[in-house]
């Protein structure tokens, strides 16, 4: 957070690099979290665009002392919204099984044993991301702010809009039930 604010401010004084810093430093993760909104990933590198876009316009909005990210994210969420409502699109279907899907690249690896490893880990991802996507969307959200996004639990409630103790109830409702998924995959949940 401390990197952040520097930037923030090096960009506020009429540097630009520090706009650019903080663009790569959150841009992949944004694109990821408006994705799972929107599930058109050329949409949501658009959308993405348009939240640092404001903050370029509006560099007054931000407040020192909070976090950057939560900020961001906040005007990530509040743009997946719109572009949702404006193009009547009102069911939300997960991306992470496309997400892991699009990340699975065929790697050469001159050791067996590294691409038998690889190959173990990301089945174990593409199980993940197809058991979260069967959550309830508030469920997947929480979690992707949580565990992947790196937030705390007051920076995700800001962003969908939940007190921090709502927060703190939503990440273990949806673990558990992330867990009975899992199970029920791996045919454990008999």
């Amino acid at each position: 957070m401390e990197q952040d604010e520097r930037d923030y401010r090096s960009f506020r004084s009429g540097d630009q690099s520090g706009f650019e810093r903080l663009v790569l430093r959150y841009k992949d993760g944004l694109i990821q979290f408006i994705n799972r909104y929107v599930r058109d990933l050329y949409q949501s590198e658009d959308l993405a665009q348009d939240v640092f876009v404001e903050v370029l316009l509006h560099p007054e909005r931000y407040r020192e002392g909070t976090s950057f990210k939560t900020y961001i994210y906040t005007i990530g969420h509040h743009r997946a919204v719109d572009y949702i409502r404006k193009n009547a699109r009102l069911t939300y279907v997960g991306a992470y099984e496309e997400n892991a899907a699009a990340g699975q690249q065929a790697v050469l690896v001159q050791e067996e044993a590294l691409l038998e490893e690889k190959l173990i880990k990301e089945e174990e991802k593409r199980m993940l991301y197809r058991a979260i996507g069967k959550l309830k969307e508030e469920y997947g959200n929480a979690l992707y702010l949580v565990d992947f996004a790196g937030l705390s639990y007051a920076d995700a409630a800001k962003v969908l809009k939940k007190s921090e103790g709502q927060m703190k109830i939503l990440i273990y409702r949806a673990r558990r039930k992330l867990k009975q998924k899992i199970e029920e995959e791996n045919g454990e949940g008999n």
